[in-house]
């Protein structure tokens, strides 16, 4: 599928190549997560390294949509790399897809040391109902970071916005908490990472839901990665106004 070739091209390009060559971008992708980690596990031990790394393992995911308000942003503006994609037979969600993957290499070592310490605490986030929450989740992400990064029009802001947006996505959502510390636990599924969070969490064993709750997450998220692609492909700016 053309689609799939195009976002796997420009991930090799813009992903791959770009961090082995670029590795201290690796080690600025981990810095916010560990941060939380670190903090969590002093407080809370065992229990805590748990919260932590399932909030870390999603942060991280959501992270890299959210990302590319400033990359996609840059390559726009900075440099011109989408007008002259523009001209090219690619299409903009092979290009945003092949950008979110770009992201998603520079965090796969994140994710590997994350998923070594979920196994040997006995987390295993690799189940089919967490597989579908992390796909979802970053479909999601992905669709609201490149739809927004086409309307920027001033570079100052494309580096900014990510970083509200990302506290907004993982403090104001249960991403490192339960959602029955919300007023309602429903309002965890108002965002894509806590509809994702809200599953994993029940899934990995960390705190139980009832299963209203994990329907409307399931079902929230469903609809959120399916507006993220369709902002995507109807809203996104491909070309320059």
């Amino acid at each position: 599928m053309k689609i799939v070739r195009d976002a796997l091209v420009i991930a090799w390009v813009n992903g791959w190549i770009a961090a082995v060559r670029g590795w201290i971008w690796v080690v600025a992708s981990s810095v916010s997560p560990v941060s939380f980690l670190v903090i969590l596990s002093i407080y809370g031990g065992v229990e805590g390294l748990k919260w932590g790394l399932v909030g870390g393992f999603i942060w991280t995911l959501a992270s890299n949509g959210i990302s590319l308000i400033g990359d996609a942003t840059y390559y726009r503006l900075g440099v011109k790399y989408q007008s002259m994609l523009t001209a090219a037979p690619v299409s903009p969600v092979g290009y945003a897809l092949g950008l979110a993957l770009s992201s998603f290499i520079f965090a796969l070592p994140t994710l590997a040391v994350y998923l070594a310490v979920m196994l040997w605490l006995g987390l295993w986030i690799l189940t089919p109902t967490a597989v579908y929450a992390l796909a979802a989740l970053w479909l999601a992400s992905a669709g609201v970071g490149f739809t927004l990064a086409s309307f920027i029009r001033h570079m100052r802001y494309a580096w900014s916005l990510p970083q509200i947006l990302t506290a907004v996505f993982t403090v104001g959502s249960p991403v490192y908490y339960p959602a029955t510390l919300l007023p309602s636990p429903y309002l965890g599924v108002v965002l894509p990472t806590g509809a994702a969070g809200i599953i994993i969490q029940h899934a990995l064993g960390l705190v139980e839901y009832g299963g209203d709750l994990l329907a409307a997450a399931a079902v929230a998220l469903a609809a959120q990665s399916v507006a993220g692609l369709y902002s995507l492909v109807k809203l996104a700016r491909w070309t320059q106004p």
